[in-house]
């Protein structure tokens, strides 16, 4: 499938189901604050971070992030009537000028983009010098990405190792979860530096709506990793 095909049939997804997405995190607030408790550490100038793959802004807008980029309408309505400024555009191509932002944030976008190294190149073009990235990902090693990857094979979730609230099944299609260490090298060969971690989710996907996890250093043990690197 080309890339312009793949981002359409992507697109229409979450164009279609962009409610569906934002029912799911409501379904998981305890999942989705162990999460924000990860970024907010690093996300450290919000009014200066744009948000790359912004979706339907609940995480930029709780950050106090007010600009981002989002390939999907459907997302990108969503994200604005919470009053973010929100470009059309996708992270291996960005509608964004050379040094133009202080921090960038890059979601679990990194599952959906086609071409990883470029859409990380395209986050150090648009930084300013010494500017940072944040990259948070659900790692190819994960329990989380493993339990998806079964759903997609089986065609759905079994129950019993399943949480009660799954990931939307149509939201799968496409995804292409990376390693930690893959991300890793990808961030360091593009040119980012001093590396830092953090992770959270540790539990079994079944259970880790159960409560509110605070983020630790590492990425070894947490299903949901946040990596923040310098230009």
């Amino acid at each position: 499938m080309k890339i312009k095909d793949k981002l359409s049939v992507n697109n229409e997804k979450f164009n279609q189901g962009a409610e569906d997405f934002e029912i799911w995190f409501k379904n998981n607030k305890n999942l989705f604050m162990s999460e924000f408790k990860a970024l907010e550490k690093m996300v450290t100038d919000p009014e200066n971070c744009i948000s790359i793959g912004v979706g339907n802004g609940l995480f930029a807008g709780k950050l106090g992030i007010k600009k981002g980029v989002e390939p999907s309408k459907g997302m990108a309505d969503l994200a604005r009537a919470k009053g973010i400024e929100v470009l059309e555009g996708r992270a291996e191509e960005l509608p964004l000028a050379d040094e133009s932002a202080e921090q960038v944030l890059l979601g679990t976008i990194l599952a959906y983009v086609d071409d990883k190294k470029k859409a990380v190149k395209e986050a150090y073009r648009i930084l300013e010098k010494k500017g940072e990235v944040i990259i948070s990902i659900l790692p190819a090693e994960s329990s989380f990405a493993i339990l998806y990857r079964l759903a997609s094979i089986e065609g759905y979730y079994l129950n019993n190792i399943s949480p009660k609230y799954p990931y939307p099944m149509e939201f799968l299609e496409g995804t292409d979860w990376i390693c930690t260490e893959e991300i890793i090298e990808i961030m360091e060969e593009v040119g980012f530096k001093n590396l830092k971690f953090i992770q959270t989710l540790t539990k079994h996907p079944k259970y880790a709506n159960d409560f509110v996890e605070e983020a630790v250093e590492g990425y070894k043990k947490g299903d949901y990793v946040v990596i923040k690197g310098v230009k």
